[in-house]
């Protein structure tokens, strides 16, 4: 018997992943939210946005939505959070 497993998302064995630096602090940083439309996503979410407020004293948020939850993020959308957060958070909602 032969098993074939398909990978959904495009991916070059070649190609090495690079982590940003960990921030030291989220106090005076500006956060992205990135959801993808399921139940509850958004409450979790907003909540986290609340709580990162009034615990870490975050300074700013972007909040998008995915078009759809079975598929990746737009490249626009996260050029966007790159561009003008410095940090993101991403929830799968259900």
């Amino acid at each position: 018997m032969t098993l074939h497993v398909f990978r959904p998302v495009p991916f070059d064995d070649q190609q090495q992943l690079q982590f940003a630096r960990r921030l030291d602090t989220l106090r005076g940083k500006r956060v992205g939210f990135i959801g993808n439309l399921k139940p509850n996503c958004d409450v979790l979410l907003h909540t986290t946005e609340d709580l990162l407020g009034a615990r870490q004293g975050i300074a700013g948020t972007v909040y998008r939505e995915k078009a759809s939850c079975s598929s990746g993020a737009p490249v626009a959308m996260l050029d966007e959070i790159g561009d003008t957060c410095d940090a993101a958070v991403v929830a799968l909602g259900d």
